[in-house]
Formats: C-alpha cells, sequence, structure tokens
C-alpha cells in the first residue's frame, strides 16, 4: 500500500490550480492508494456538491484531476472551521478503494466555526488484500489556553482490533514530550521505523507557527507493526505548501 499525507495550507498558496497539478501527477506517477489531506479549503459560499463539499473544494479538484487522467479515487471531507476570514477548512482522504463507511468528530474542546482552535478529523474504513483498514486524516492542535494537545491525542485514538493508520499534520516534533505521548499511546511512526536517519527529517518550511527552524511535525502513525517497503519527504524542491508531503509505501499482506 503507498499512502501520501500532506497539509494543503488552504488556498494560501500561489499558484493553486499549478500546485493541484502537481499533486495529481505526483498520485498518478507513484500510483498512490491512500491521500490523507490536512487544511483542505473550500469557499465558503461556492456551490454545494455534496452535503458538505463545495464546487471548489480543494481535494475534489483533485479528484476530477485524477478522474479525467480515467482514475477513480473516493473522497471524504469534513470542514471544522472559517479559515482567513473566508474559506471553510477541512480535512480529507482520498482512496483507491469504496468506502465502508466514514465519519468525523471533534477533538478539541473548542467547537466553534469562527475559533481556529477548532479541531475536526475524518476517518473512514476500507478493504484492502481482504484486510479491514481504518483511515484517519488528523490535524492536531497545540496546548494553548484550554486546548490540550495530549486530551485530543487521547480523543483521536480509538481502540480497533483493524489495522489503522493516522496520518496527518500532528504540529508537534519528532523527540518531544507530545511525540513520546503518541508513542506511549502504542502507536508506530511509520516513517521512522526505528532507522535514526529518518528521525528528523523536517516536513515543513522553516520557522512556521510555533515551531522554530525546520522539524518533522508530519507523520503516519499505525497501530500495530507493518513492513516498510519505501518512505521519503516529498514536494520539498516543488513546493506545494508551506509542508512537505509524507510518502510512505509498506506491506499488507491478503488474510
Amino acid at each position: 500500500m503507498k499512502v501520501l499525507s500532506l497539509n494543503l495550507h488552504c488556498f494560501a498558496e500561489k499558484n493553486i490550480v499549478e500546485n493541484q497539478h502537481t499533486i495529481s501527477n505526483f498520485i498518478l506517477r507513484n500510483d498512490i492508494d491512500i491521500i490523507f489531506f490536512q487544511e483542505v479549503a473550500q469557499s465558503e459560499q461556492d456551490e454545494l456538491v455534496t452535503e458538505h463539499i463545495r464546487k471548489d473544494n480543494y481535494a475534489l479538484i483533485v479528484q476530477q484531476i485524477l478522474e479525467d487522467s480515467k482514475k477513480t479515487y473516493y473522497l471524504h471531507y469534513m470542514f471544522g472551521n472559517l479559515a482567513f476570514g473566508s474559506y471553510q477548512e477541512g480535512l480529507a482522504i482520498l482512496s483507491k478503494y469504496k468506502y465502508v463507511d466514514t465519519a468525523h468528530k471533534f477533538i478539541s474542546k473548542k467547537v466553534d466555526y469562527y475559533d481556529w482552535h477548532t479541531r475536526v478529523i475524518v476517518n473512514a474504513r476500507i478493504v484492502y488484500n481482504n484486510v479491514d483498514i481504518n483511515l484517519y486524516s488528523a490535524h492536531l492542535g497545540w496546548s494553548e489556553g484550554e486546548e490540550v494537545f495530549e486530551e485530543q491525542i487521547d480523543r483521536l485514538i480509538t481502540n480497533h482490533s483493524e489495522l489503522t493508520i493516522y496520518a496527518g499534520d500532528f504540529n508537534v516534533y519528532a523527540g518531544s514530550k507530545e511525540y513520546d505521548y503518541i508513542i506511549n499511546k502504542g502507536l508506530i511512526d511509520c516513517y521512522y521505523s526505528g532507522d535514526k536517519k529518518y528521525f528528523q527529517h523536517p516536513t515543513h518550511i522553516k520557522d512556521l507557527d510555533v515551531q522554530s527552524g525546520e522539524n518533522r511535525i508530519d507523520y503516519v502513525f499505525t497501530n500495530r507493526p507493518v513492513k516498510v517497503i519505501d518512505r521519503k519527504i516529498v514536494f520539498k524542491d516543488n513546493l506545494v505548501s508551506d509542508h512537505y508531503g509524507v510518502y510512505i509505501e509498506f506491506e499488507i499482506e491478503e488474510v
């Protein structure tokens, strides 16, 4: 299975159309199975095409580009708050495999459309090689005011017996006490996978938000071991966002 996680930075980047094609071409070229997107924007007043998705939704446009190349991907999206005063900001999962079910939930104490501290996550379930897999696209907030990172992690992690993938922007750097909290909850850092040379690979531009310098804050976690075949940080030399992408290929044996 090949997965990609990427924070899109809403519509804040220049050359949005070019970036959407760059991302789509990467997905096509590498035959990505699952894409986890964060900061997925859509204009607040644009036309609705489904109950929650509007016509200019960033992930929907990527899905349509892929469809134009005869590749079908299924989209699950939900927004949580207003960003930059005019965009609905949410999360998305694109999958080559039909969803068995989909859902979303808020992991922040704050649930306020007009407050960026509000954090929603989306999740879905698929069947891959006869294996049930739970998918979560997550965008965590750092501890600030009444929001506590560890409490958001507690609300995010669900005790599944099936293989579960949690991917996204966790906003804490590898080796921090917050990172250790995630690991102590039983999740496995797939990009690291015990190889020290991968531990500190940065996943964002310098001095982003509360981050000093460059750090690894975007992750793919699983609730049980998987065999990692390939991994890399992508879009670092051809920026499509203020974050880079995390690409991982791992083996899931058929049952």
